[in-house]
């Protein structure tokens, strides 16, 4: 795995969070970003083609609990 600043790291665990968890697709996301900010880059902590990889949905929720966003991570644990 790449690593990532935490700031990009927060952007791809939320990218992800919101098409494993919420079912939004890719067009979705980049819909959703800033394009007026220069340099905006498209990070996912998955693959998106394999959206239920388990290892990367716990992984997911481990993020989410040491960043102490529990609303998340409570959602998550159903999808688990």
């Amino acid at each position: 795995m790449i690593e990532l600043d935490p700031e990009r790291l927060h952007i791809a665990f939320n990218n992800t969070y919101k098409m494993v968890v919420e079912g939004w697709g890719i067009e979705d996301v980049l819909d959703d970003l800033d394009l007026g900010v220069v340099n905006v880059d498209i990070l996912f902590a998955h693959d998106p083609i394999y959206p239920d990889d388990k290892e990367m949905i716990e992984l997911m929720l481990e993020y989410f609990t040491d960043i102490e966003d529990y609303e998340k991570c409570a959602k998550i644990q159903k999808l688990l």
